[in-house]
């Protein structure tokens, strides 16, 4: 009887293991697609208010002039984008939307000012 109890939840890990694929770094964004001089790279999180990731959560970065991108959050809660090269990153406003959700947070993590080519943002939601 303890054999078969203990033998179950490794059996039950390594369904589970198969289930999803696992990838390099964590994430599906492959790097690789930094194209040199694109713009700096918008980045971070989509999350709930308990910290669990938001899934297909529309992330907009509005430049103060010129046209928003839209970009999604993949299984993760990540989301990763560019805008055009000559809009400065303090410029750029960076909101989440999610069906059933409201925005309560947006943390940038990179100081503005910065000339970073790395643009950090965690979006914080709550459910309606």
């Amino acid at each position: 009887m303890l054999i078969s109890t203990m033998i179950r939840p490794i059996v039950l890990v390594i369904a589970f293991a198969n289930a999803f694929p696992v990838l390099a770094g964590g994430d599906d964004y492959d790097a690789s697609n930094d194209v040199k001089g694109q713009g700096p790279a918008y980045f971070g999180f989509v999350r709930d208010n308990r910290g669990s990731a938001l899934v297909d959560a529309q992330v907009t970065l509005q430049p103060k002039k010129g046209t928003p991108v839209t970009l999604k959050s993949n299984a993760l809660g990540l989301y990763r984008g560019h805008i055009r090269k000559d809009i400065r990153p303090d410029d750029v406003e960076v909101s989440c939307k999610k069906v059933g959700y409201k925005q309560v947070r947006v943390n940038r993590r990179t100081p503005p000012g910065n000339t970073a080519m790395f643009i950090e943002t965690e979006c914080t939601m709550q459910r309606q």
